[in-house]
């Protein structure tokens, strides 16, 4: 590309091929070598056909490639002078966060650049009619590691609706690359609210189970805490809304269908959260 500092570029692909911009179309037919990351986060087949398409040589990397050996196979194309492209599915500095390898790659004296696209936290807000402007702390539902089970997603979950704010919980993925799935999910939660006891776990609790949201088969359906829909293939999300105004109340039961007796009673179920806490 012209440059005597060679140039790390992150990319970000968004969630599907439609997502990919030209400039990340432009980084990924330019650069000297391009490396593929989907321990994050996974695309349809599709998806991973195109970018083979556009790059026949591009090489995937796993975790231990990018974590442990802190990218070691990436800084020695750049300390041989060589252009890089990470390939990230989502946007590669919101959920699926690379800053180390940036990091890494300046400190040795490289040019870093963060080239954007479309996240899972940016998408399933606007697939649901949920304002970004209340929208709290995100989380990450974590199976138990060592027989420890983390509560970091309870803790930020009761947090949220307190104040009244919208919570989106992702999924955790295991070591051996399956990801969680919803019905998963939801007995961890139930499992923290048996020791965290804060009430907020309820049969009066709406939440909005997705999956493969930005792909052609996307679904999303509007229930309980007690009625997990079958959700079928990951990646899946859960968000679980905070106080509604009205737009967003329409939105839900007029567009994803929700019963409008179910918002009802969780919009008297988010109050009562919020009296409780003030």
């Amino acid at each position: 590309m012209g440059q005597e500092t060679p140039t790390l570029y992150i990319v970000g692909l968004g969630l599907s091929p439609s997502n990919i911009t030209a400039e990340a179309l432009r980084v990924i037919r330019s650069v000297d070598a391009v490396f593929l990351e989907t321990y994050t986060s996974k695309g349809p087949t599709e998806f991973m056909d195109y970018l083979k398409s556009v790059r026949g040589d591009l090489i995937q990397v796993s975790r231990n490639d990018l974590e442990d050996r802190n990218g070691e196979v990436i800084m020695r194309k750049l300390e041989g002078g060589r252009n890089v492209a990470l390939l990230v599915i989502g946007d590669p500095m919101i959920a699926t966060t690379h800053a180390a390898i940036a990091v890494i790659a300046r400190r040795r004296g490289f040019n870093v650049r963060i080239i954007n696209s479309v996240s899972i936290v940016c998408a399933v807000l606007s697939q649901l009619g949920l304002s970004p402007y209340k929208l709290g702390p995100v989380a990450t539902i974590t199976y138990p590691r060592m027989g420890i089970l983390s509560m970091r997603a309870y803790e930020v979950l009761s947090d949220n609706l307190s104040r009244g704010l919208h919570t989106i919980l992702l999924l955790d993925i295991r070591d051996n690359g399956d990801f969680m799935n919803v019905n998963e999910a939801v007995e961890l939660l139930k499992r923290m609210e048996s020791v965290g006891r804060l009430g907020i776990i309820s049969s009066e609790l709406m939440v909005i189970y997705t999956a493969r949201i930005g792909w052609g088969n996307q679904s999303i359906r509007v229930s309980t805490i007690d009625d997990v829909p079958d959700m079928g293939d990951t990646p899946h999300t859960i968000v679980i809304p905070g106080q509604l105004n009205p737009v967003e109340e329409d939105y839900l039961v007029n567009v994803l269908g929700a019963s409008e007796e179910l918002v009802r009673r969780h919009v008297a179920f988010i109050n009562k959260i919020i009296r409780k806490s003030s």
